[in-house]
């Protein structure tokens, strides 16, 4: 017999919208591949896909499709949205990649690579607990300028998302908006993307299937992001900055949190990927690339870099300027940078 973990892995499937080119980002390269520590953006949102347990992802792909293709890894199917025409039209592209499924439909944006696991099994969850035809992921923000607003009736009951250019003034000032993670029973998408119609500019609108449900008297729900930070999308490089700081002071944080001492966190790069023991200090202006491996009670920087492959065993000073790439230190080595030489290891 399956497991229930099994049932629920088979019962969910996920879209992933990545077919923008990114105009404000100003280069060739689509903007769901630019890198953010280490990874194309879309890689980091399908991580948090499959850590919150589907299995079956569609990507629906579009400017520049043969380079973004190639970034999605094992497993992720794909297909093209050949004309622009807005998020519902996106997704009744990857629909029919889904005839067959039957269950929950997670809908999530490409460029959203701060979206963790966490929260969109706490999506999930409050869907299927709620049993609800759609649960949205919201937030409440004191300057909520730019998002499209939640509105609610007497009861707290949803009954539309309005984007801000066609919000009253009363409706700019509610704080809830509208991240953009959605899950659907996949039925009633299909029947709502059936009903709705294109706007003035010709784009079909995930947000008016919301819309549409509410009018049919279908239950909504909604979840909250864990941090405010989570719904942070990319536009511009300046954005993909501040995403990059955010991530950062994340991975920084929960290295902290499992006993390591970082004394200057603003100058130091760490990759998530790092392994490292508790009580080693990581001094200031050190860069820790992607599988590092470092043990207990080591001491590195400042003004160090520790390229991928390297492994540091157990009290190893590694002092300031040193770089190292690809090699393995003993523990209770001592490795220093030396005038005129590469560097000096003893012990």
């Amino acid at each position: 017999m399956a497991s229930g973990r099994s049932r629920k892995t088979k019962a969910t499937a996920a879209i992933v919208l990545a077919a923008g080119d990114g105009t404000r980002m100003l280069s060739r390269i689509p903007k769901v591949i630019h890198a953010l520590y280490g990874k194309p953006l879309i890689a980091h949102v399908l991580d948090a896909v499959r850590q919150a347990g589907v299995r079956r992802i569609v990507a629906v792909l579009g400017y520049r499709s043969d380079l973004v293709k190639n970034h999605l890894g094992f497993g992720v199917e794909w297909v093209v949205q050949r004309r622009l025409q807005g998020t519902a039209h996106a997704v009744r592209q990857a629909l029919p990649r889904l005839a067959k499924f039957r269950g929950d439909l997670l809908v999530v944006y490409g460029d959203t690579p701060l979206l963790t696991s966490q929260t969109l099994t706490g999506l999930l969850t409050t869907h299927r607990r709620e049993g609800a035809s759609c649960t949205l992921l919201t937030a409440h923000l004191a300057e909520a300028t730019g998002y499209g607003r939640i509105v609610r009736d007497q009861t707290g009951r949803i009954v539309r998302i309005v984007e801000e250019a066609d919000a009253s003034q009363v409706e700019r000032a509610i704080e809830e908006i509208n991240v953009g993670a959605y899950v659907f029973k996949v039925e009633e998408l299909r029947r709502a993307l059936a009903a709705i119609r294109p706007s003035e500019s010709g784009e079909y609108y995930l947000t008016d299937t919301v819309e549409h449900l509410v009018k049919i008297g279908a239950p909504l729900a909604s979840a909250p992001t864990r941090s405010v930070g989570e719904f942070l999308g990319i536009n511009t490089r300046a954005d993909l900055a501040r995403v990059q700081t955010v991530m950062r002071t994340r991975i920084l944080e929960k290295f902290m949190l499992e006993g390591v001492t970082i004394v200057d966190p603003y100058t130091t790069y760490i990759d998530g990927s790092a392994a490292i023991g508790q009580d080693t200090v990581i001094y200031p202006h050190t860069v820790i690339e992607q599988g590092v491996r470092i043990g207990r009670s080591s001491s590195v920087g400042p003004f160090c870099r520790l390229g991928s492959g390297t492994v540091l065993g157990d009290a190893v000073t590694v002092g300031s300027f040193v770089e190292l790439a690809a090699c393995r230190v003993k523990s209770g080595s001592r490795v220093h940078h030396k005038a005129g030489t590469v560097m000096e290891v003893a012990g």
